[in-house]
């Protein structure tokens, strides 16, 4: 994108078509510029053919490149009730969460984005100014993209981090605790809550939580960082796809098994809980959908038993299982008994 000499009006209710394609992209890119670490950023996004990184400032010595691209698609990824800045935040959110994953440090973003030409420029200019708070809450600079016509809503990320020991999918072994960060369900708690309307009748804080959840996810970059620096995880996934989908991505990359104590996982956050009483079973939601098959930004990741004590001090996390051998299978256990997981979740196609 290159970014006119001279800044000109925001006219925000005018469609893009009459705005035309430099002052669109003036507009967005002095967001994204505004905020840029210049000590890392050169050439920041708009100002040049290429945005130019200043490596040995942004790495900080670390040895290892991560990069990932998500797809954000209004017919496929966008809920009902989703604001411009939470579409923009989300984007953002959903390839930060896959650095997170990596126990990276991520410092660079870029977004090409597809709009309707009977966009309003307000929709584009709150769209831009939630990936901007998103990835700059997490010291992350938007560097350059694209825009073009589509016939709907497409943002398409890619995020750069560095990383000194990248945590992979590979490398959980038998006899490791199965951990997740946070707490989980919230999300999907507002996904029911929009697909089923007004025949789930809960407290408006709890609605509000639980929406806010699915619609302004929280990437875990911290903890990531945190769990990569330990040197006691043997493997890592975000949760996005939901629980069960992940246990087996983890399974699979790993080849082995997993023991699952389904009353150990952490279904809805503290915050949710206490907002007002109110029981799931009398909404008829069942606790295990929440939990293993809905999508959370939180962390699901393997350690090595003996580092149980130094991790949980550092991190809220909970242990909600172990590593079996991969001719086990993943399933849950209660007292002897053992019931096969299904494996179901988010999945495109």
């Amino acid at each position: 994108m290159k970014m006119p000499n001279k800044p000109l009006s925001k006219e925000k209710e005018r469609f893009i078509e009459q705005l035309g394609e430099r002052r669109l992209i003036e507009t967005i890119v002095n967001k994204f510029n505004a905020n840029a670490n210049r000590r890392i950023v050169t050439v920041g996004a708009g100002e040049d053919d290429c945005a130019v990184i200043d490596i040995d400032s942004a790495s900080g010595g670390r040895k290892y490149l991560v990069v990932t691209t998500d797809t954000v698609q209004e017919s496929t990824h966008l809920p009902k009730g989703i604001s411009p800045f939470q579409i923009g935040w989300t984007v953002a959110a959903v390839n930060l969460s896959d650095i997170a994953a990596m126990g990276a440090h991520p410092f660079a973003f870029t977004v090409a984005m597809g709009v309707p030409a009977r966009t309003r420029s307000a929709f584009v200019e709150e769209v831009v100014e939630g990936i901007e708070k998103c990835a700059s809450a997490y010291h992350t600079a938007v560097v350059g993209g694209d825009v073009t016509r589509s016939k709907e809503v497409i943002l398409t990320g890619t995020c750069f981090g560095f990383a000194d020991r990248p945590v992979r999918r590979a490398g959980a072994e038998i006899g490791d605790l199965v951990c997740v960060t946070g707490s989980l369900g919230n999300a999907a708690l507002g996904i029911n809550l929009i697909k089923r309307g007004t025949e789930l009748k809960v407290p408006v804080k709890v609605e509000e939580i639980a929406k806010k959840a699915l619609f302004q996810p929280v990437p875990r970059i911290q903890e990531g960082i945190a769990l990569a620096d330990s040197g006691l995880v043997t493997s890592m996934i975000d949760i996005s796809d939901g629980l069960a989908l992940s246990l087996a991505e983890l399974a699979k990359s790993s080849g082995v098994g997993f023991e699952v104590y389904e009353d150990k996982v952490p279904v809805l956050s503290e915050e949710l809980r206490s907002a007002e009483t109110f029981d799931l079973s009398s909404i008829g939601v069942e606790r295990r959908a929440l939990a293993f098959y809905g999508g959370d930004y939180e962390l699901l990741f393997t350690i090595d038993a003996s580092g149980l004590e130094r991790i949980s001090e550092t991190i809220k996390m909970s242990v909600i299982g172990k590593v079996t051998p991969h001719e086990a299978g993943i399933y849950f256990k209660k007292g002897e008994e053992k019931e096969k997981m299904e494996l179901t979740g988010y999945q495109h196609f």
